[in-house]
């Protein structure tokens, strides 16, 4: 961590203390701090990390190939140091530090990977002024412990191109694999040889492809183990194509089945239930591309036996002897398949996935309906005419049901309940897609929310770190004056999430928290959503645009506790160049957008927040009509700062003499709005 977050924050690292001491002493300390630092002139800095990937929390199905750690300014890579190990474990993962992307980033490659939880400690030398800083992170890799890796493999929202690939690739394999089973079994004309199943291999060999570049396309370097999986898929479905050339239909089979298992070792059920996992799933995927391909084919001899109605009859007969063993296995596969992955019988209706999955199952049910018809009139009757009317039908309906399953098969399903010991070690899982955050102190609490992916997070911290035995109580105040109670499950210590999509527009959120041992209170957060797009350069801009500024002063005020006092600060001019140095998010002046997490203030106001991950710390700047700092919020464990800038013309003296003025009665307002 930075000497210049520390300068700002370091009152909130004081351990927890008797009552009355942490009550009396934090005026005194927070005053004489603030001297100390700014009359011992520029801070000198550390490399503190402001971002990693995988990222604090991240719940991953597979253990990446290397991990890499963000820094504040450049590193000495020679002199930075990075160990993993398994929590609960002396199992120690290899890892060998390797220069990133640039000169403020690391790339670590990791050694033989299990499953498990990843406790990544590092130790970095900064370039800048030799200084050295240390912490740790971790994440999860695997069902592990009931940490669900399955929501940060796919998106939010379906990805269309993952989605038509993987409609390719069924539709492919039902032809292939289908009519391969056809022709052993029920219809000796069907042969390798035969236009479906030729153009059935073809689209399983396409979509298995398209499926690879996609996954390599949106990966961080590296195959990840979903690209390798698609890639396995399509050289089995080409081998297949190639095998086919021979006439030989079993071969086919045996190839077009393999594309299946390999295709099916990446969805939900095998990346949550492990081996067991993906053998239901495998048997689920290759029987269900059975027998939608061999109906398929069903609707072809319905046509091609048009003025043979006794072998019509007969070749469907056969059919049917072949299918009641198919769905039943598929039915008990699906079954199971479903109890892998949801967490509990409400998430059926009250989660996507699980409305997703009630689709699928109405409409296989619908599937069976018109099949029994089909057994008990056409077939037991000889009614050929009825045969060729239901047939389309029926197939027509599967066709659906395997466009549904291309859909489930990338929508994350919903995240199950995790012990406490992983709650207390990974957190919540990092929010994907856009988030918007507010952060604020409540009392001596600091409060923060974060809202994203369908999802709100409350984090509530004591001065020391996350707050055991916290409480939260939350209301929204929606744009359109709607007022909701939420109730939040548990995500961690000091950790809260609830299931919410926020209207588009300005939400209050009021909250009211507690935690043992500290003075709890109110805060309101004001969340705008959709939030504005990062835009990491514009930090920079406002780093230049300070730099140049001759003389700035500073007036600051400090509070630990919004029941309490504050504490006003006012400082002589200094240089723009020299308050940059004490930032927290000047970062490196040779790499602007160093620090990813940068939005434009909502509303359209002058103005940015900034999130620092490895601090933690949230930082709202309001700039003036010249681009310079108008005044500045920093909140972080146990801290609200704001500040207030003003630009004399006079030049700045050659080293800051602070002014202290005293405490005042009454804190800052306590509030996520800018």
């Amino acid at each position: 961590m930075s000497d210049a977050v520390k300068r700002r924050i370091a009152p909130a690292r004081c351990r927890s203390r008797p009552r009355w001491l942490w009550r009396g002493g934090v005026g005194l300390a927070v005053a004489i701090v603030w001297l100390l630092s700014f009359g011992a002139g520029v801070a000198s800095a550390h490399a503190f990390l402001i971002g990693s990937d995988p990222p604090q929390g991240a719940r991953l199905a597979h253990a990446p190939s290397t991990i890499t750690l963000s820094f504040s300014e450049s590193v000495v890579t020679s002199a930075t140091t990075v160990s993993i190990h398994l929590s609960g474990s002396n199992h120690r993962v290899p890892a060998t530090v390797e220069p990133g992307g640039d000169a403020s980033s690391v790339r670590v490659r990791l050694g033989a990977a299990p499953k498990g939880i990843y406790v990544v400690t590092w130790q970095d030398l900064s370039a800048e002024d030799g200084h050295q800083a240390l912490g740790e992170f971790a994440f999860a890799v695997g069902p592990v412990s009931g940490a669900l890796p399955a929501p940060a493999q796919r998106g939010a929202a379906p990805n269309p191109v993952r989605v038509a690939a993987t409609v390719l690739f069924l539709v492919g394999l039902a032809l292939a694999a289908g009519g391969a089973v056809t022709g052993l079994v029920v219809d000796r004309r069907v042969t390798a040889a035969s236009a479906p199943i030729r153009a059935g291999l073809l689209a399983s060999v396409v979509g298995a492809a398209v499926a690879f570049l996609d996954e390599v396309g949106s990966g961080t370097g590296g195959l990840s183990h979903a690209a390798l999986l698609s890639g396995l898929a399509a050289l089995l479905a080409a081998a297949a194509t190639l095998v086919a050339l021979s006439r030989r239909l079993g071969p086919v089979l045996v190839m077009a089945v393999g594309a299946g298992v390999a295709w099916a070792a990446d969805g939900h059920p095998a990346l949550v239930g492990g081996a067991v996992g993906l053998v239901v799933n495998a048997v689920h995927l290759v029987v269900g591309t059975l027998w939608a391909g061999s109906l398929a084919f069903m609707v072809a001899a319905a046509v091609r036996y048009r003025a043979e109605r006794a072998q019509l009859v007969e070749v469907a007969r056969r059919y049917a002897r072949l299918a009641l063993p198919l769905v039943v296995v598929l039915g008990a596969a699906g079954g199971l398949s479903a109890l892998e992955t949801l967490p509990s019988w409400s998430s059926l209706y009250d989660s996507g996935y699980g409305q997703l999955l009630l689709v699928k199952s109405g409409l296989f049910a619908l599937a069976l309906a018109l099949a029994w018809a089909s057994r008990t009139r056409g077939i037991a009757r000889n009614e050929a005419r009825l045969l060729r009317r239901a047939l389309p039908v029926e197939a027509g309906v599967v066709a659906v049901v395997l466009v549904v399953t291309a859909v489930l098969a990338d929508t994350g399903p919903p995240a199950k309940a995790e012990p406490n010991e992983v709650q207390a070690l990974l957190g919540p899982a990092p929010l994907r897609g856009p988030v918007a955050r507010a952060a604020g102190l409540a009392g001596e609490l600091t409060v923060a929310v974060a809202a994203g992916s369908g999802q709100l997070q409350v984090q509530v911290y004591d001065p020391n770190g996350p707050a055991p035995g916290a409480r939260v109580g939350v209301d929204a105040t929606y744009p359109d004056g709607k007022d909701v109670g939420l109730f939040p499950r548990p995500c961690g210590t000091g950790c809260f999430a609830q299931t919410v999509t926020l209207p588009a527009g300005h939400t209050h959120l009021h909250l009211q928290v507690t935690a043992p041992g500290w003075t709890g209170g109110a805060w309101t957060a004001g969340i705008d959503w959709p939030p504005p797009a990062t835009e990491p350069l514009l930090l920079g801009q406002v780093v230049a645009t300070m730099e140049k500024v001759p003389a700035v002063a500073v007036q600051e005020t400090v509070t630990s506790n919004t029941t309490g006092r504050s504490f006003t600060t006012a400082l002589r001019p200094m240089s723009g160049a020299q308050l940059m140095s004490l930032e927290p998010y000047s970062g490196d002046a040779e790499q602007p957008g160093l620090i990813p997490d940068v939005h434009p203030l909502s509303g359209g106001g002058r103005g940015l927040q900034v999130y620092l991950p490895g601090t933690p710390a949230w930082i709202t700047l309001w700039l003036d009509a010249q681009g310079r700092l108008a005044r500045d919020r920093l909140v972080d464990l146990g801290h609200l700062i704001t500040d207030t800038f003003t630009y004399p013309s006079t030049p700045a003296p050659s080293a800051p003499e602070p002014t202290a003025t005293g405490p005042t009665a009454t804190g800052p307002t306590a509030t996520g709005s800018p």
